[in-house]
């Protein structure tokens, strides 16, 4: 690795821990007088914030550290432990705990964590291995993509019945955007896009109103919950400059947990429109970052991870910023590196380890023969795109 490419992933990794340092200070910030209410102690939530940073700083060590072949090697046994974690959710017993209402985590002593957050990375090495394997045989689907599709339907089901239709839905657009990188034809995804409406009828009552009151604010001009609402108004107090930092309204007891899903409401009413304009260049920044490296990764693998890796912290970083505005219907997603974070943060940060790796082997400017011939299709569709 030259020293000009040295440069450029440090200025990758100092993006990353400045978004992280954000999330330090915003989670403090947001969570300290419910804190101090509910726990007597102003700082329990930083406390578990960065232990959980900390658990997520030695898996970015262990991704860094791990060639990523290796990843994508044990993808089909990533897959079978994510069908035995999401069983143990659906199971009745002790092993499971409810937060909000919601049944989708495990517990095991005092350790809880969520297993959609390492399904989802489970299922991008699988992928990546399964596509580069059955590249000869994409175009055949029964052959190349069908297995590919049922692994992919059952995770998606169990998901559903938890239920938890948000993490299902992100989880499936990742898998559809490695899918078409990795070469399968479009042709493929019109039988699957022409049912999926279907699934409206078989979905929560709640969560069939959430989606029609969305589109119903959309006609009325209204904010689609009182938490958007409410959102929506500490935007508005932030101005340009914002109020400045701890000054924010919202988080005492005007926003339901300002520092997890809407801790960007209160970045933007104590930092305004320059904090979150900043933030989210930020992003975008880590996102180019994320593509450049698959572009320029020395194998198919390689480029499937890296894509896999930055589309999941893309789509979770807009999305979030889309619900908090008031541009997407209510749902409860974090905002990478940001958000009071469990094990999505943790798995977030293992990504990010994962996809240094990626760009230190890929560093070259030229790649050999013959790794340039293992992978044409998915390469010559990620380079058109």
């Amino acid at each position: 690795m030259n020293h000009e490419e040295s440069k450029k992933y440090l200025y990758f990794l100092i993006l990353v821990l400045a978004l992280v340092c954000v999330g330090l200070v915003m989670v403090y910030s947001a969570s300290h007088p419910i804190a101090a209410q509910k726990f007597k102690d102003p700082s329990h939530f930083l406390k578990n914030h960065f232990i959980r940073l900390a658990l997520g700083s030695l898996l970015f060590a262990l991704g860094a550290a791990v060639p990523y072949r290796r990843w994508a090697r044990w993808g089909r046994l990533g897959i079978l432990v994510s069908f035995v974690l999401l069983a143990l959710v659906l199971i009745p017993g002790p092993q499971r705990s409810t937060i909000n209402h919601a049944t989708r985590w495990l517990r095991f002593g005092s350790f809880r964590f969520q297993p959609v957050d390492f399904v989802r990375l489970f299922v991008i090495f699988y992928l990546a291995d399964a596509l580069t394997r059955k590249e000869e045989l994409l175009s055949n689907f029964k052959e190349g993509v069908l297995p590919q599709v049922l692994v992919l339907g059952v995770i998606a089901g169990m998901l559903f019945l938890q239920p938890d239709l948000g993490s299902m839905l992100m989880l499936l657009t990742v898998a559809a955007v490695l899918l078409i990188t990795g070469g399968v034809p479009l042709k493929f995804f019109a039988p699957i896009l022409a049912v999926a409406p279907l699934g409206f009828i078989f979905i929560q009552d709640y969560q069939r109103l959430r989606i029609l009151r969305y589109f119903e604010s959309v006609f009325h001009g209204e904010p689609v919950s009182y938490q958007v609402g409410q959102s929506l108004v500490g935007l508005g107090k932030g101005g340009f400059w914002g109020v400045g930092l701890d000054n924010s309204i919202q988080k005492l007891h005007f926003l339901p947990e300002p520092f997890s899903d809407f801790i960007f409401a209160i970045l933007g009413e104590e930092f305004g429109f320059l904090g979150t304009f900043l933030v989210l260049t930020a992003f975008l920044a880590v996102i180019f970052f994320g593509y450049r490296t698959a572009q320029r990764a020395r194998s198919k693998e390689g480029l499937l991870i890296a894509v896999g890796i930055t589309s999941t912290i893309a789509l979770y970083a807009f999305v979030n910023v889309g619900v908090v505005t008031s541009l997407l219907p209510t749902k409860g997603l974090p905002m990478p590196f940001i958000s009071y974070g469990g094990t999505f943060q943790v798995t977030v940060l293992w990504g990010i380890g994962i996809l240094y790796n990626i760009m230190r082997e890929g560093a070259a400017e030229e790649e050999p023969p013959a790794v340039r011939q293992r992978a044409p299709k998915a390469r010559a569709a990620w380079v058109q795109s």
